[in-house]
């Protein structure tokens, strides 16, 4: 009888976990995300026609952030926006990009996939471990990119794979860890001091 109950309890769970929803998934990944305070993403870029994939981190806190791909670093204090760009020695400051919900542009709300402003238009549950979503950006949620490619980890709802398609060309990140971290905040502030050799653009 023992091993009857345990046999059910083990069926049911499985059916807990394999038979979630694209929606469903896509709720618990955002709501996961937004229990971090603070968090850190190490990923690998990878473009098509690109021989090898770029190294990147991101963190993220609030409405601040900072990203670094290569020469390119990119931060956010939520009043001031800056990119460096080390291999042209340049330096731009612009305004934020609150609503935007590109990992690009807005690492912040990059993982806030509501219902209103994603639909899913392919959900796969096959792949062991993995949910894989095909998603349809709402008009004007993420301008040129038609659809989102995101693989999702069943045991953490956690994101390890984000694509953007845009009109037929992959950009993909391999999402190494997303690790909740404590920071200080003087990461996100820009600091001319720092790029005594590079010329400063104002946009804003």
């Amino acid at each position: 009888m023992k091993r009857f109950c345990l046999l059910i309890w083990v069926i049911a769970g499985c059916c807990g976990v394999w038979g979630q929803s694209g929606p469903e998934v896509l709720r618990a990944v955002s709501e996961k995300m937004a229990t971090m305070e603070s968090y850190r993403i190490e990923f690998a870029l990878e473009m098509e026609a690109a021989e090898n994939p770029s190294k990147g981190h991101c963190v993220v806190a609030g409405e601040r952030y900072v990203i670094a791909i290569d020469d390119l670093v990119q931060g956010c204090d939520g009043e001031v926006l800056w990119m460096v760009n080390g291999a042209v020695g340049e330096v731009t400051l612009d305004s934020p990009k609150p609503q935007s919900r590109s990992l690009f542009d807005n690492p912040t709300r990059a993982f806030d996939f509501a219902e209103e402003m994603f639909e899913v238009v392919d959900f796969d549950d096959s792949e062991a471990g993995v949910w894989k979503l095909v998603l349809r950006p709402a008009v004007g949620v993420l301008d040129g990119i038609e659809h989102v490619v995101l693989h999702v980890e069943r045991a953490t709802s956690l994101p390890v794979r984000l694509g953007y398609d845009m009109g037929g060309m992959g950009l993909y990140l391999n999402i190494a860890s997303v690790t909740p971290i404590e920071v200080t905040g003087e990461e996100f502030v820009f600091a001319p001091a720092n790029y005594p050799d590079c010329e400063i653009i104002d946009f804003r």
